[in-house]
């Protein structure tokens, strides 16, 4: 701060400038040069290569940054105060969003493999009570919600083998693994306010994220694009007793950034017995003391409570497709499930060539699971490290680097299984005592091997093991301890890239996959250990296209592939209506995945800030190659649960009055729903609309929205039970449903 006086016909004037330091940076908190910072009155200020640029105001006000690469942000700046911007990436074609991939960030023009990033935008544009429908726009993914709550993913056709949650792909939250090393996802613990962002690698990723042939899905909680120095307040109603609240606060300063999270949901739901509560709190912390180093720390607690209306066969689907199954209500069949996470972690650059990344959490959950035919009461605690080095140097003279590290998770699992009278447990039926194990070493190695051409060689070493104790066994009277410890397995991936031209590219890429049983298809229901069951094994060969036309308003992702599946994990459904798994043999998917995008405008609008249309295709030719099933050959038979055909198409419009409107179509067809190929559930058309209004000042921004999810009163199930006892396949999703909101951010 300094003074200037001026001395006028004898009157003296003090006015006082004070200096401030504003810093740019990426949504990585790395600085951005060449940011130019600008003011209502016309001055501007640049940043230099730490991203920082010093003002001399003399007065609070609304400040606008600007980058060739990044959204322009306003701020507000008062004098004296040290600011710290975060900005967001301008992508204006597919294949210039950036991914971390499988190992550091790059745009997807310069990476193998299929990967699909969802960004703020696209997960805020349905009616933002779940990710269902915008997981759904990505090609070659489905995310089913069987329920209220009761969420399943398929990737690929992963979901063969789920009969409810989420197995065979692995979900990373915070750069730690979400999914407990039991194999078991709780994905429906998470409110939309805990995902900011989202990347989903389609496809076995065992050479950088372990065990799992369905793919990954990566969620990071906090984008501070989006969220720094403000404090957002969101309301949300609607049909079906829908209901949403939601308050964000961040306190992003020069060395720290704090912000804290609380949301509550719930719903009357669709159905009979299908009501929902859920409440989550998450707290996440920086500390970054100099430009090499940031410290993280992550809280993030969740308690949950749903109803399980259960499958109904085909009469009852016809007689009344909001019932319940008979007996869901008499034996209380819900969940209930408490979660609370720690995690914390340390970036650090040794060097402009050498860096590391480490993460450790620990996480306990109450699980109590009151169902038709029995009553699960669960507790586990459980413990995870991840660290990951990278390391950039030169190999024959051309650029190369090797990212390689290790995880490892443990969980102590306590579980019994009692009768269910009347929705309270009863006499005991088993009790088991387990210590499940998971680890394995990863390296990805990247060497230029000409202008453009990139080589990948990516390996991992995995590790599992369950330790099953059997205490009490009213079943089989035979308590006893189960080692099941799978053979280590090394699953190897090999990809060549080339750039051809800043608007097309080429990638070929051949990965092992690898995914053994979870403890829950091992340890089932009604009281066996089925030690037989072999882990999945399978081979990727895959091609990726990614470019664009028309001056670059018409962009693609395109990715053809074919699959060999080995040791397949299948369903099977006792008489009791209890769910069983086992190996059936063979299976081959080869299937096609188109993402496009095409900007109407091109060029600024008087009347239109944006005009934009994106269409997903999927074609999915899945079939068991060599499945004998009690005598009957079902080779050439369709994967059950998987649609041959899906389309998506999906138009963004924004005017620069401030309205918009986000429409939605989604086609998908029949799908099979035993292994016989003998039922299926119909195709169905469904239209999602959205309109809204926004507005800004200099402190803070406002929403209003409303939409329609299934515009045209389309009958359809969002997820169907495979191999269903009784019949018992289909679970109805909503008909017409309407929202609408608010949001507010108050920027501090």
């Amino acid at each position: 701060m300094f003074r200037l006086l001026f001395i006028f016909t004898g009157i003296t004037l003090s006015l006082t400038i004070s200096a401030q330091v504003v810093t740019v940076t990426d949504q990585a908190l790395k600085p951005v040069e060449s940011a130019t910072i600008s003011s209502e009155s016309g001055r501007t200020w640049v940043t230099d290569a730490m991203g920082q640029a010093t003002l001399d105001l003399n007065e609070a006000q609304q400040l606008y940054v600007q980058h060739v690469s990044f959204l322009s942000k306003a701020i507000w700046v008062k004098p004296g105060q040290n600011q710290r911007v975060v900005l967001q990436p301008q992508v204006g074609q597919l294949n210039d969003v950036v991914v971390e991939g499988f190992a550091d960030d790059e745009k997807l023009s310069n990476l193998a493999g299929s990967i699909a990033r969802l960004e703020p935008a696209d997960l805020k544009r349905f009616d933002q009570l779940s990710l269902v429908s915008a997981v759904n726009t990505i090609p070659g993914v489905r995310f089913e919600e069987r329920a209220g709550s009761s969420y399943r993913v398929s990737i690929r056709g992963s979901s063969i083998r789920s009969p409810f949650g989420v197995r065979n792909v692995k979900v990373y939250w915070n750069g730690i693994p979400f999914t407990e090393p039991g194999g078991n996802t709780f994905l429906n613990l998470l409110d939309l306010a805990n995902v900011g962002e989202m990347e989903i690698i389609k496809g076995p990723a065992g050479s950088a994220y372990g065990a799992g042939n369905g793919g990954v899905m990566k969620l990071k909680s906090t984008n501070l694009s989006q969220l720094s120095n403000a404090t957002s307040i969101g309301l949300l109603g609607g049909s079906h007793g829908n209901f949403r609240s939601q308050v964000q606060s961040n306190w992003l300063g020069e060395k720290t950034s704090v912000t804290a999270k609380y949301a509550y949901q719930q719903s009357d739901g669709y159905r009979d017995h299908n009501e929902m509560q859920r409440h989550t709190g998450e707290i996440d912390m920086l500390y970054f003391p100099k430009a090499s180093t940031t410290y993280s720390v992550s809280l993030l607690y969740s308690d949950l409570f749903y109803e399980i209306p259960g499958g109904l066969n085909p009469t009852q689907l016809a007689a009344n497709r909001r019932q319940a199954r008979p007996g869901s209500e008499d034996f209380n069949a819900s969940i209930d499930h408490q979660y609370f996470l720690v995690r914390g972690g340390q970036e650090h650059e040794f060097s402009s060539t050498f860096r590391s990344d480490i993460n450790a959490y620990f996480y306990t959950r109450h699980f109590e699971n009151p169902f038709n035919l029995d009553y699960k009461r669960d507790e586990e605690n459980g413990v995870g490290l991840r660290f990951q080095l990278e390391n950039d140097f030169e190999l024959f003279g051309r650029n190369a680097s090797i990212t390689y590290g290790h995880e490892l998770q443990r969980a102590n699992f306590k579980g019994k299984n009692f009768g269910n009278v009347a929705g309270e447990a009863d006499t005991i039926r088993f009790s088991d005592k387990l210590v499940n194990d998971l680890s394995f070493w990863f390296a990805d190695a990247k060497l230029n091997l000409a202008d453009g051409l990139k080589l990948t060689l990516g390996a991992s070493l995995n590790h599992i093991q369950y330790d099953i104790n059997r205490l009490e066994d009213k079943i089989n009277n035979t308590p006893g301890r189960v080692v099941q410890e799978f053979d280590r397995v090394f699953s190897p991936r090999i990809a060549l890239s080339k750039v051809w031209s800043p608007s097309f590219s080429t990638h070929l890429s051949v990965s092992h996959g690898y995914s053994p049983p979870t403890s829950t298809e091992i340890r089932t229901n009604e009281g066996t250990i089925n030690s037989a069951l072999q882990p999945e094994i399978g081979v990727n060969y895959e091609l990726n296209l990614r470019g664009a036309f028309v001056k670059s308003r018409l962009s693609y992702d395109l990715a053809l592939f074919t699959f060999k599946l080995d040791e397949s994990i299948t369903t099977e459904t006792n008489n009791q209506g209890v769910v069983l798994f086992r190996n059936s043999g063979q299976i081959d998917q080869q299937g096609l995945e188109a993402a496009l995008a095409w900007d109407w405008l091109g060029a600024e609008s008087l009347r239109f800030s944006k005009l934009l249309t994106r269409l997903s295709y999927t074609y999915h030719h899945f079939e068991f190659s060599n499945y004998v099933d009690g005598g009957d050959d079902l080779s050439g038979k369709a994967l059950p649960g998987t649609a041959p055909n899906v389309v998506s198409i999906m138009t963004d419009l924004a005017l620069n009055s401030s309205f918009y409107a986000n429409l939605t179509f989604q086609y998908v067809d029949e799908i099979p729903l035993n292994d016989e190929n003998t039922v299926y559930a119909d195709a169905y058309e469904l239209f999602q609309l959205r309109l809204g209004y926004q507005m800004g000042t200099a402190r803070a921004d406002y929403e209003f929205f409303a939409g329609v999810d299934n515009l045209f009163n389309e009958d359809y199930s969002l997820g169907n039970d495979l191999n269903a006892f009784g019949q018992r396949y289909f679970q109805p999703a909503p008909a017409r449903s309407v929202y609408l909101g608010i949001n507010l951010k108050i920027k501090h």
